[in-house]
């Protein structure tokens, strides 16, 4: 099966890139010929031989995909998504169609939803449903939205987009050195990240850097060792960046915010003694599904439901979160166990499943398409060799 994967190749590193990396280094490794088109716009030769070719946005996005699908002679197109942008999805939509390839989306998160859309919106998100092939919504309640904004549930499957982490041996081993002296020089070590801070609607910190602060001067008179790291490859809005550190500042070395961009980000979790996920909204979250699959106690605010074993504390109360965090520390092994016992899915074969259907299904529909135009083609120069064959003229 030939794909193509279009969404973000790290870096920058978060959630939605690194799954879009996982994924397709999955689906080549199981012998697909898989075609990676870019939005970060990279271009990188893989090992393992999956390309990676630029797809900057603009208004001919939608003509170039077709291009480089057709080019690729690619059965399925797989694009990554936040929300339903329906001036994104009809376009491409319409330029596989064109060229005789299957749409299959990914929406990650669902963040701007309006329950009263105009009428003429309603129509168009109906309309990116009735010409996609499929859709995978990264939790029950991008599903729901997606419903309801109109596509059909039959083409809709909660698939959580994770794929687990490559462990290294030892945990620490891919680590830089003076990330791995912090870690040696505090105990218990809580962590946390994003890929950049972003506000949201409410002119807050989206991913919560100033939260994690927030619980760190929470939990630091009942644990005066520990220290808390904060991975941010790219900081993003200065303005919640210096806020958020000038609160830190009775922390003091306790805090570190590491920038330096890490291979897999999931070997901070790994050595960590609780990750924590302090998000104001959020889609399912690549991270806490990592820490999860790595055996480490996970704390996440309640933005939007988690998945099983992971200890939820009340968005934006930072006392709770606090209380929370101590909680589990105070019993790490039992705490730990319980995360052991947690059975992780990844998402590959229930992705590559819907992904062969529906390429199966393209190419069904473009040899159709031929045999059609080939009987219509015969049948027209059937018609006009009898035309040519008939007697020039009636006598009467």
């Amino acid at each position: 099966m030939r794909i193509c994967q279009v969404g973000p190749w790290p870096p920058p590193y978060g959630g939605v890139s690194v799954y879009v990396q996982r994924l397709a280094r999955q689906l080549q490794l199981r012998g697909h010929e898989v075609l990676l088109l870019d939005t970060s716009e990279h271009h990188v030769d893989d090992p393992g031989g999956l390309r990676v070719r630029p797809l900057p946005f603009g208004r001919d996005q939608a003509l170039r995909l077709a291009e480089a699908a057709a080019a690729h002679g690619a059965d399925v197109a797989h694009v990554h998504l936040v929300g339903l942008p329906w001036k994104t999805v009809l376009p491409f939509a319409l330029a596989c169609e064109a060229v005789g390839v299957a749409l299959v989306i990914s929406v990650h998160s669902f963040r701007d939803y309006d329950p009263v859309a105009p009428r003429a919106q309603r129509a168009l998100h109906r309309a990116c449903g009735r010409l996609i092939s499929h859709a995978f919504a990264s939790g029950h309640h991008v599903a729901r939205r997606l419903t309801e904004v109109g596509l059909p549930p039959a083409k809709v499957t909660e698939v959580a987009p994770f794929v687990p982490p490559t462990r290294a041996t030892p945990a620490d081993a891919r680590l830089p050195a003076p990330l791995r002296d912090f870690l040696a020089a505090h105990d218990p070590v809580i962590s946390a990240g994003a890929g950049h801070l972003k506000r949201n609607e409410a002119d807050q910190d989206l991913y919560g850097f100033d939260a994690f602060v927030d619980l760190a001067l929470g939990v630091q008179a009942a644990y005066p060792d520990a220290g808390f790291v904060f991975q941010l490859p790219r900081r993003g809005d200065d303005a919640l960046y210096a806020r958020a550190m000038a609160a830190a500042a009775p922390l003091g070395e306790r805090l570190l915010v590491h920038a330096t961009p890490l291979e897999e980000a999931a070997d901070l979790w790994a050595v960590s003694d609780l990750f924590v996920r302090p998000t104001r909204n959020d889609g399912d979250s690549v991270s806490v599904r990592e820490a999860l699959s790595l055996g480490v106690p996970t704390l996440a605010s309640d933005a939007v439901a988690r998945p099983a074993g992971v200890s939820t504390y009340r968005v934006g109360d930072h006392a709770d979160a606090a209380r929370a965090a101590c909680a589990l520390l105070g019993d790490l092994p039992a705490a730990r166990a319980a995360v052991d016992a947690l059975v992780m899915p990844p998402a590959v074969a229930a992705v590559e499943r819907a992904l062969v259907q529906a390429g199966a299904r393209a190419r069904w529909q473009r040899r159709t398409r031929s045999l059609r135009g080939r009987a219509l083609h015969r049948g027209r120069r059937l018609a006009l060799s009898r035309l040519t064959a008939a007697p020039h003229g009636t006598s009467t």
